[in-house]
């Protein structure tokens, strides 16, 4: 009985109903890109893609824009559909949210409804959108200071974009800055445009530490985790460095802004 009262007692208090949830029909929602919004409202937007899996067909999809205890219907959408925009303006409307309360740090949710034969169902496809500080590409580049506790070395370096990718981010006089005459190879950052997270390939920086009187060899880095913070002006990137010998570990740097 009394599992049965708490069964009972539990009520949908979201003023969009939804029949099921996470069955029945689910599209398929590609990655965001941009996948957050800034807090330059007006050219604030996220934008996806939208499909269904192969044979499934609806009868309606909407997407649904929910930010605390709020949530709203903010549009009808075909899918398949290529290029969904969703702008920060549109949200705070159908929120009915003053602008004022649009602030860094707010989270709001993206939910993919769809209907079937008179059943909603709300999808697995969602994603949380945060508003974060106004970011362009070119914020990435130029002369940065780096340092490392735990690897004990600060310096100057200079971020330049790959000729074909802005988010492929070299980082160039690394070697030098540590005393060493390089081999010519940099350090590469893979700046992932829809949250700012950073990987990267290992890269030989020095074929041997003969400079340092060391008879190490390959002195390489690893970038294995990182992020870009907008609203610093800074990278905080986790290196593996190693050698042929071994591996020192895994070392956090920050790369802050130089004087512009």
């Amino acid at each position: 009985m009394t599992v049965l009262l708490l069964v009972t007692s539990c009520k949908d208090h979201n003023d969009n109903l939804v029949e099921e949830r996470g069955t029945y029909v689910v599209p398929v929602l590609s990655e965001p890109s941009p996948g957050y919004f800034t807090d330059n409202l007006e050219k604030s937007y996220v934008q996806f893609d939208l499909s269904l899996p192969e044979g499934e067909k609806i009868d309606k999809a909407e997407i649904e824009v929910t930010h605390g205890d709020k949530s709203a219907i903010l549009k009808e959408v075909s899918i398949p559909s290529t290029g969904v925009k969703v702008t920060a303006t549109e949200v705070l409307n159908a929120l009915k949210m003053p602008v004022s309360d649009y602030k860094l740090g707010e989270t709001f949710n993206l939910y993919i409804l769809t209907t079937k034969g008179g059943v909603v169902t709300r999808s697995v496809a969602t994603f949380p959108i945060a508003v974060v500080c106004y970011f362009d590409p070119v914020m990435l580049l130029g002369s940065f200071e780096f340092k490392s506790d735990d690897w004990g070395v600060a310096g100057s370096v200079t971020m330049v974009a790959d000729a074909n990718d802005p988010y492929k981010i070299y980082i160039e006089g690394y070697p030098q800055a540590e005393g060493l005459t390089g081999n010519g190879n940099r350090i590469t950052l893979n700046v992932n445009p829809s949250n700012f997270s950073i990987t990267g390939p290992k890269v030989v920086l020095a074929d041997n530490l003969a400079e340092w009187d060391l008879t190490y060899t390959n002195y390489a880095y690893e970038p294995v985790s990182g992020k870009y913070s907008a609203c610093d002006d800074a990278y905080t990137v986790t290196f593996a460095i190693s050698v042929a010998q071994g591996s020192f570990g895994n070392n956090v740097f920050t790369f802050k802004r130089g004087a512009k």
